[in-house]
């Protein structure tokens, strides 16, 4: 029996110094935040060739244009008296989350002037780089919008390259 209760007795004294020596610490991470609504613009199509498409940053290259040759691919080209236009579509896309908003606003506003005899036009408005033009008030998100773009150039024109952007903005009603 004592060698029982010696036996006892140690095992209840290692477990005392074991539990003696265990160090514990405890911490809390206090997380705070805010959702957010949100919305996103991307280019789905654009005539010439594209590069970047489903993003919203596209460029399309319509190469060397003139008033006698062939249209750039995802172009037709119609010849006036004093002029001639290019005409394509360009698709934009708006998505939205964490939004209640049922519809948006698109505009479109060119980068720079543009060159003296070029006229760019988009869903019939003329786009300048002073002020958007409105393309849509009741934008379906998730839709692609077609929008039909014309870049109208005028016989008198220089012969030289008529690069410039079109920023979109979309504004959720």
């Amino acid at each position: 029996m004592k060698k029982i209760l010696l036996t006892a007795s140690a095992i209840a004294l290692l477990a005392a110094v074991s539990g003696a020596n265990a160090a514990t610490s405890g911490g809390t991470l206090t997380v705070t935040g805010t959702v957010e609504s949100s919305i996103n613009l991307t280019i789905e199509s654009a005539g010439g060739t594209t590069s970047g498409t489903g993003t919203n940053a596209t460029t399309s290259a319509l190469g060397s244009i003139s008033k006698y040759s062939a249209a750039p691919a995802g172009f037709t080209l119609a010849r006036g008296a004093s002029d001639w236009t290019l005409s394509s579509t360009v698709g934009v896309k708006v998505d939205k989350a964490n939004l209640t908003s049922t519809d948006y606003t698109l505009t479109a506003q060119l980068g720079a002037a543009p060159a003296s005899g070029i006229t760019w036009k988009l869903n019939g408005s003329t786009l300048s780089d002073s002020a958007a033009a409105t393309l849509t008030s009741t934008g379906t998100y998730a839709s692609t919008g077609s929008y039909s773009w014309d870049i109208v150039v005028a016989d008198s024109a220089a012969a030289a390259a008529i690069d410039n952007t079109i920023a979109f903005a979309a504004t959720s009603n």
